[in-house]
């Protein structure tokens, strides 16, 4: 049988997770850092590449969201038929929740996740996959 590994999560790389049973997205304090903490977000996701992301953006801006109350190092997004899709369209098991470590682009406003490199959570710990 393999050995699992599991990796330490840099509290500074911004990161967001995913998970199906709860319905959640939830955007790191280090992701809303990058984006310097607009008051609107919103959605972007490619499900050919799998790729996700963040972007700031204004109101009137298709599929814009308000940024809400936050907790002490994240926010949780309820959009239980987006975290479906993106479960679906990655082929994720959907018994587990997914980080994903992001690369910001503070001049575009937006933070991307590469979905392929996702990491699978176990008991709170960042396991390899």
């Amino acid at each position: 049988m393999a050995e699992e590994t599991y990796v330490t999560w840099n509290l500074k790389q911004p990161g967001i997770s995913f998970c199906l049973a709860e319905g959640r997205i939830t955007i790191f304090k280090s992701t809303l850092d990058v984006l310097g903490y607009p008051e609107y977000y919103r959605f972007l996701f490619s499900p050919e590449d799998r790729l996700f992301a963040v972007q700031k953006c204004t109101m009137s801006d298709p599929g814009a969201n308000r940024l809400g109350k936050m907790n002490q190092d994240h926010y949780n997004v309820k959009t239980i038929d987006l975290v479906r899709f993106v479960y679906s369209s990655c082929r994720w098991n959907e018994q587990i929740t997914y980080r994903v470590a992001g690369v910001g682009f503070p001049m575009d406003g937006a933070v991307q996740f590469d979905l392929a490199a996702a990491y699978e959570i176990h008991e709170w710990r960042v396991k390899i996959t």
